[in-house]
């Protein structure tokens, strides 16, 4: 290399989003942004979704994601689609049919992992909803591993001060778990997503080891042409986070999901 000449910077890791549900409710948005950066300087645009339909069948959202190195899919589906406490999200019947499709569009199994996240469950007046629960769990999990998706991550709910106003508003009554039943739950968990084949995964749970949910390595790996990009930890995450670096180009929107429990709903 000649002197004073630098190595390429490498092509940015996209984040869709983690403040609020880009690819369901704004996709002219995000399909704006990518324009703006330049498809051909995207590595990965990992899309943190509820309701990917949009991946499949957004005009100029589906252009964007063409033009970019790969997609990489969080796909949360917890079981309360369409609860008190999820009353704008498709139903997990809903969201499972779309999953060949989205597999295939991607092009790897392995760019696809579930989110059963977070863990909550809650009474309403009489009506009780909640996901900590194995058979809800088993459920899900069956259709997932056949379709071939090897990893799900999950957490506890964390009800910041905004999130108990919230229910409180709505009536709604949060069930406690403390760290104790909490390691045994998710113990659970992974004994349950074992039996499926899959790896179970936490996601800035306390007790449990720093995961990468964007994970560079892995991005680099599952590329077409195995091109590099950042693997150092990102900043501005929490404590337990151990995500690598990306640019997330979302904001703290309105989200039409209107899960009740999220913190990263912007009013309180």
């Amino acid at each position: 290399m000649s002197a004073g000449r630098r190595e390429p910077r490498p092509k940015k890791v996209i984040s869709a989003s983690r403040r609020t549900e880009l690819a369901a409710h704004y996709p002219d948005y995000l399909a704006q942004r990518l324009q703006e950066i330049g498809p051909e300087n995207v590595h990965t645009v990992v899309v943190w979704t509820k309701d990917p339909a949009n991946v499949l069948c957004h005009g100029a959202l589906r252009e964007a994601l063409a033009g970019v190195g790969q997609v990489f899919v969080h796909w949360t589906i917890t079981g309360l689609g369409g609860s008190f406490l999820e009353p704008n999200v498709p139903a997990p019947a809903d969201q499972l049919a779309l999953l060949e499709d989205i597999i295939s569009h991607v092009g790897d199994r392995q760019r696809v992992q579930w989110r059963y996240d977070p863990l909550i469950s809650a009474r309403q007046g009489g009506e009780r909803v909640g996901n900590v629960d194995l058979d809800t769990f088993r459920s899900l999990a069956g259709p997932i591993a056949r379709a071939g998706v090897a990893i799900v991550r999950t957490s506890f709910a964390t009800m910041y001060r905004k999130v108990r106003r919230r229910l409180a508003r709505a009536g709604i009554e949060v069930e406690e778990y403390d760290g104790e039943f909490r390691r045994e739950f998710i113990g659970e968990l992974g004994a349950a997503a074992a039996e499926f084949g899959m790896e179970l995964l936490t996601c800035c749970e306390p007790g449990f080891p720093m995961q990468r949910c964007i994970d560079g390595e892995l991005l680099t790996r599952l590329h077409p042409t195995n091109e590099p990009c950042r693997t150092e930890r990102a900043r501005g995450q929490r404590e337990l986070c151990g995500c690598t670096a990306s640019l997330d180009v979302g904001h703290y929107l309105p989200c039409p999901n209107r899960c009740l429990y999220c913190y990263a709903h912007p009013a309180a």
